[in-house]
């Protein structure tokens, strides 16, 4: 597994570094790559599709490679303007950590947190019944790890959700006597379920928020995978995120970026009025200077 150390020395991995309790969370590289290539099988509710799509989710995460709002800003700066801020709260700046700390979204994903455990805890009591052994032990050593709720001070549980898995989930097995291969199925199954409770609960309703939004800025797929113009002077240029939604579409935050955006960027019917208020506050003080003369 050493290209596995390799790519752990990566930045987007500088965060194994701030493990809180390093002896307790200790990642298996191997479970964790077992897990991120391990596909689960294809029915009527699972297609081809749906595992693609679960499958790029999955590397996603790991990689710190999701769509972000942040990392849309710097590779689409035409679009996306510096002031934007995530889709669903509207308070923060959208980066891979408010994936997990909107406040819109931290309920969701401490119940899926939650699930996890049940579903690994039900796991080791079955491995522990058919292995007639007592599975106490084991059950607590699961429970006590600091993974299974999310803050942005605990880095247990960002490992968690970004797929790279302790060895703890695979010793309690091998401890009650289930094969090694076996074991590591059954935990990557159980995180492929996670894999669709986040993408479900947590992404899906993000990119529906952020989705609406584009729409109300007039921001289609085709100008998305268009290429960003070039050769035109910064200060003639306008983002279309700048521009005002159209007139059919309702967005609860779109008069607000409207404006903010106006004010930013100089909009055409912005300057005009600003002028015309700028204008207007001349005579107006002009007046007032004459009126005092004569009195």
């Amino acid at each position: 597994m050493l290209y596995m150390k390799d790519l752990s020395e990566l930045s987007r991995f500088c965060f194994l570094s701030l493990l809180s309790d390093p002896s307790s969370y200790v990642i298996n590289w191997a479970l964790t790559w077992h897990t991120l290539l391990f596909q689960p099988k294809h029915d009527d509710s699972f297609t081809q599709a749906n595992a693609s799509l679960h499958y790029a989710m999955k590397f996603q995460l790991f990689l710190e490679e999701l769509p972000t709002l942040e990392s849309l800003k710097r590779l689409r700066p035409d679009l996306y303007i510096d002031i934007l801020t995530c889709r669903s709260c509207e308070d923060q700046l959208e980066d891979f950590m408010h994936l997990f700390m909107c406040k819109k979204r931290r309920v969701k994903l401490q119940q899926i947190l939650n699930s996890y455990l049940r579903h690994l805890t039900s796991k080791i009591t079955e491995a522990g019944i058919k292995a007639d052994r007592d599975f106490s032990a084991q059950i607590d050593r699961i429970i006590s790890l600091l993974c299974w709720s999310f803050s942005s001070s605990n880095w247990s549980s960002y490992s968690l959700v970004r797929g790279c898995l302790p060895s703890a989930f695979l010793d309690v097995f091998i401890e009650l006597d289930i094969p090694r291969l076996s074991a590591m199925n059954v935990i990557a199954a159980i995180h492929n379920n996670f894999i669709n409770k986040f993408r479900k609960w947590i992404w899906n309703p993000r990119s529906y928020d952020k989705g609406k939004w584009e729409l109300a800025m007039n921001i289609t797929s085709k100008l998305k995978n268009s290429p960003r113009p070039k050769g035109l002077p910064k200060s003639l240029y306008l983002p279309y995120s700048s521009l005002p939604p159209p007139t059919h579409v309702f967005s609860r935050d779109s008069g607000t970026d409207w404006l903010k955006n106006s004010m930013q960027y100089g909009l055409t019917w912005f300057d005009h009025i600003s002028g015309f208020m700028g204008r207007l506050t001349v005579l107006l003080n002009n007046s007032f200077c004459r009126m005092e003369c004569r009195f």
